[in-house]
């Protein structure tokens, strides 16, 4: 049995369910005269290849002429739904992207139609294409045979040269909204006979993120069942269990609750949550609260509390930091190590003074003459005439910050054993990194905090500190360290799971 997103894909333009691309359509078709190229731009599963079938069938069809609506019953309209017309043609530009699979398009395309009025060329993923293969594209756009359209569908046009995008006809296929996913939902709940709530429809529309065809396979997912399909069945299967409301993890984050986030999230995975799915879902609320702050009316009913409790800035940052985690989710050994350094950084938990508390030290002590003292003897030793801290010192006693840190935090001494001390320039001390990994953890306030002082402990004098990604070293060290089958990010991931093993109360 076909695929549900096959099995319904649109026969006609008035079945498109994008509003802005089924009236232009309708527009270009009632006209007589038709252009001889197209450009479908747009997100995956938003209808480029169903519209440009339709289109193929529309200036081909026997009954109407090639004007408006395909009738779907005559000869040529079948030959082209079945996919068996010998004048139509469906070319994948990542197979075929180079010059030669062009030049024999080229070759062929001067040939009249054998049965067709018109010999029509989709190229899907143009953008594909080669830099020699555009240019024997862009000879036959410029002077293309009577008989022939081409229309080309692509995710990411900004890839496509100019010369080509100024000889098509435009049409820009945006991200579906709820109520266009629904509708087209709806066509299929009413062809499959299935019983579903209305709520259930949103979630799935939800889940969809403006696709047509993710929106119908999870529809699909969830009547495997046979038995009526509800807003909790669909959260089931897309891993957003009821007990795991993502809303309850943004009031943990907007009570800087770091040890509650981060258990609820261990059981969210323990649970089989999809976290990119529950980050996606979390920056749509956010986004949504953003909005209404700046005056853009917003449906939020279940974050109302949630918005009022944030500022702007505050909202901008969270969804950062949220953004950011979702970026560095697909390479990550653990899947949940960025989202849990988030929440860190979001709460601004400072382990070094958490583990200072644990092993007894005052927070504030009075310094007896004694300790002023030896401050005293330690900047004499540190610091040249001027006062300030002698890079060569750094240096020779870089070993000793390291040491200082393993006791604070063991996964920012992890960092830094890939750092090396740079250069001295008044009070800003610069480091090299080898790593962008390592570079924008370090550059956390969180761990900002905990390497000066760490410094200052030391050397007894602040100082500010600078990072800088040595790329060179960096690509170096990374070669090198594929050759011998070790990640990049081995340090970190051994370190990582001590930050939450006890360190965060």
């Amino acid at each position: 049995m076909a695929a549900f997103y096959l099995k319904y894909r649109p026969q006609k333009i008035a079945e498109l369910d994008l509003v802005a691309v089924k009236e232009a359509l309708t527009k270009v078709l009632q006209r007589g005269q038709k252009p001889h190229a197209f450009l479908f731009c747009g997100p995956k599963g938003t209808g480029k290849t169903s519209a440009a079938r339709i289109l193929a069938k529309a200036v081909n069809c026997l009954k109407n002429k090639g004007v408006g609506e395909p009738c779907n019953q005559c000869e040529m309209c079948k030959e082209i739904t079945e996919g068996r017309s010998i004048d139509f043609y469906e070319i994948d530009g990542a197979s075929n992207r180079g010059i030669d699979d062009i030049r024999e398009l080229r070759e062929k395309i001067k040939l009249a139609p054998a049965r067709a009025q018109k010999k029509v060329y989709i190229i899907d993923e143009v953008h594909m294409l080669t830099t020699e293969a555009f240019n024997a594209l862009l000879k036959t756009l410029e002077e293309p045979p009577e008989h022939a359209i081409f229309i080309l569908c692509t995710t990411v046009a900004q890839k496509l040269p100019e010369t080509i995008i100024s000889r098509c006809m435009r049409f820009n296929f945006k991200k579906a909204n709820m109520g266009e996913i629904v509708s087209s939902l709806r066509r299929v709940v009413g062809g499959e006979k299935l019983k579903v709530d209305d709520e259930a429809l949103t979630e799935i529309a939800k889940a969809a993120s403006g696709s047509f065809r993710d929106g119908t396979k999870i529809l699909e997912q969830a009547s495997l069942t046979g038995e009526k399909i509800t807003a909790l069945s669909v959260r089931n299967i897309l891993g957003e269990l009821e007990s795991f409301n993502s809303n309850e993890f943004l009031k943990l984050l907007v009570k800087r609750e770091a040890k509650n986030a981060v258990l609820w999230i261990g059981e969210a995975v323990h649970g089989g949550v999809d976290l990119k799915m529950m980050v996606t879902s979390l920056i749509e609320t956010l986004r949504k609260i953003l909005l209404k702050k700046i005056g853009v009316p917003e449906e939020i009913e279940e974050a109302e509390e949630i918005g009022e409790s944030l500022t702007t800035e505050e909202v901008k940052k969270l969804i950062g930091l949220l953004s950011l985690s979702l970026q560095e989710m697909g390479g990550a050994v653990i899947p949940q190590l960025p989202l849990e350094m988030a929440i860190v950084e979001w709460c601004d938990v400072d382990l070094g003074e958490k583990m200072t508390k644990k092993t007894g030290k005052a927070e504030e002590t009075e310094e007896t003459e004694e300790v002023k003292v030896a401050e005293e003897e330690k900047r004499a030793v540190n610091q040249g005439g001027d006062g300030k801290v002698d890079f060569l010192e750094v240096e020779k006693k870089w070993g000793q910050v390291l040491l200082g840190l393993r006791s604070v935090n063991h996964s920012v001494e992890a960092l830094l054993r890939s750092c090396r001390p740079a250069n001295i320039s008044g009070d800003l001390l610069t480091i090299e990194v080898f790593y962008k990994f390592h570079k924008e953890r370090l550059e956390t306030m969180v761990y900002r905090k905990m390497v000066e002082k760490a410094v200052f402990d030391l050397f007894g004098r602040p100082l500010k500190l600078k990072w800088i990604l040595k790329e060179k070293i960096a690509k170096k060290k990374e070669e090198e360290e594929n050759i011998s089958g070790k990640k990049v990010e081995d340090d970190i991931i051994k370190a990582a799971e001590e930050i939450f093993a006890g360190e965060v109360d």
